[in-house]
């Protein structure tokens, strides 16, 4: 699924570290300088020196140029960076722009996947837990059940069946109190307050709660899928189901579909009111033809999850008296029974593949909850920026407010991404790292092209670049890896900001153009 907006144009943004001096010189400062390492740029005094190029990329460097003199590029409502550098040798190749700020969309997604993986570690793996007084006597637990979230964001209906056996494998029959929802591992600021308000009910902009359930395997957290079937007849109701089935309790539906004639458009619409779980379904769907599925958020989700638990505790035969609310685990309950979420590395291919922005954002909170305060934005991306500045990324015009990039705020160069690119191909976790990019022009788009399965096929770069890409209206950007013709492997940044015609074609060209390069091309 494609995990981007549509909403109005970012404003541009200001200078940082690489400033352009003539149509085709750029110049580098000391901020900048570790992008390609002291061997490949020359610091010199009063704060600026020309960039080192090889001599032997000058062929390519011309090239590249023309690339970039696209009018799409050139337009005067366009703002473009880029950087294309040697892998193995640091040494730039073309610098366009390259310290310049701009809202990097989905490729920010890179930044959260690599300090996730750097400070938390591939083998990481969240818990959801079932607390409890200790079950007494014929299986009867006194008092309240407590289901408490670390923010596990692929949490399914079927793993609360898992805990539910867990159960009645300690004996448990009764619960005499409610089923509490806990989901103090994370704030409640559970929509981010830099998101579009237009988003609210839209799958890629779920509410993100430590306590959450996921649809599918996909894993869009805090979601449902809602399906309508057609009626038997045009005078019929199409049939609204959600999945999952426990979610129905949590919601209300109101139906203002109709099952139109065979051969008509399926123009299904689902919508959440803002601060309910009043979900409306419009449009049509034609007799006797396909279900139609549409992914909608749902308000407070931890509250979901607890009633989820609830009716599988009874359809398990287990007594509850109570029913679910939300709250806090208190201390000296006894764990009885617990899940745990499938690895990071694992969790990797769909957050990337995907380009998963509940993953991200889940990822953000969990990492601001190693402050030790429930986790939040303000300390999550607090960490991203720390772990930047600590493997050496000069930290000048960055600016995260989130963790997928979906926000219009956040604000990265291109110098600065290629140099995370760069340091992850040196990092232990660069096998995982890689293999969940998105990769050029290759199908299935779950697990191996994603995001980009549909770009630069039946070309050099398909099954060879790997990259993320972002978009947002009026912003397109794409980073990642590429191999040329010789096999030498080129780091690669492209950001625009524009309104008009998006340069997007262009991040394709330019992919297509270094898969096909070889040194010898002078």
């Amino acid at each position: 699924m494609v995990r981007a907006p549509t909403e109005v144009r970012t404003r541009g943004a200001t200078r940082g570290a690489w400033a352009r001096t003539s149509p085709g010189r750029w110049r580098v400062a000391p901020v900048a300088a570790a992008l390609a390492v002291a061997a490949v740029l020359s610091a010199a005094s009063g704060g600026s020196s020309a960039t080192v190029y090889d001599s032997r990329d000058a062929a390519l460097r011309r090239e590249v140029g023309k690339v970039m003199a696209d009018p799409r590029v050139t337009a005067s409502t366009a703002r473009v960076g880029m950087v294309v550098a040697d892998a193995s040798t640091r040494r730039p190749v073309y610098l366009r722009g390259a310290d310049t700020p701009l809202a990097p969309a989905s490729t920010q997604k890179a930044f959260t996947a690599a300090a996730a993986l750097t400070r938390l570690g591939p083998g990481f793996r969240w818990t959801t837990d079932a607390y409890a007084a200790p079950v007494g006597a014929g299986g009867v637990v006194p008092g309240r059940l407590y289901l408490k979230g670390s923010g596990d964001p692929t949490l399914l209906e079927r793993d609360l069946s898992s805990l539910v056996a867990g159960l009645r494998a300690k004996g448990v029959k009764r619960i005499t109190g409610d089923v509490v929802a806990d989901a103090s591992a994370f704030d409640e600021v559970r929509y981010n307050p830099y998101w579009s308000t237009s988003y609210a009910s839209s799958y890629y902009a779920g509410q993100v709660s430590a306590l959450t359930l996921s649809p599918d395997t996909d894993y869009d957290a805090g979601t449902v899928i809602v399906t309508a079937s057609p009626g038997t007849s045009t005078s019929a109701l199409p049939r609204i189901t959600v999945t999952p089935a426990s979610a129905a309790s949590h919601l209300r539906i109101v139906n203002r579909s109709r099952t139109s004639a065979s051969g008509t458009a399926t123009t299904i619409a689902v919508s959440r009111a803002g601060g309910t779980n009043t979900v409306t379904v419009t449009g049509q769907v034609p007799v006797r033809h396909t279900a139609a599925r549409k992914w909608v958020t749902v308000d407070n989700p931890a509250l979901m999850v607890g009633r989820a638990l609830r009716s599988r505790l009874v359809a398990a035969g287990i007594r509850v008296d109570g029913t679910a609310v939300r709250g806090t685990t208190p201390s000296g309950r006894t764990l009885l029974a617990r899940h745990y979420s499938m690895t990071l590395g694992q969790l990797m291919v769909p957050f990337l593949k995907l380009s998963n922005n509940s993953h991200a954002e889940a990822i953000t909170k969990t990492l601001g909850h190693r402050t030790g305060r429930p986790g939040s934005w303000a300390d999550g991306t607090s960490a991203l920026r720390a772990y930047a500045a600590g493997i050496g990324i000069p930290t000048s015009g960055l600016r995260f407010v989130d963790g997928s990039g979906l926000a219009r705020a956040n604000r990265l160069t291109p110098g600065q991404l290629a140099l995370l690119l760069d340091k992850a191909q040196r990092a232990s976790w660069w096998p995982t790292f890689r293999a969940a990019l998105p990769v050029a022009g290759v199908d299935p788009v779950r697990w191996q092209g994603g995001t980009l399965a549909s770009r630069m096929r039946a070309t050099p770069a398909a099954g060879n670049l790997r990259a993320k890409n972002g978009s947002l209206t009026g912003v397109t950007s794409l980073a990642g890896y590429v191999n040329g013709a010789d096999g030498r492997r080129y780091v690669f940044v492209m950001m625009s900001s524009f309104s008009g015609t998006s340069p997007r074609p262009v991040e394709d060209r330019l992919g297509m153009l270094l898969a096909r390069w070889r040194m010898t091309n002078r």
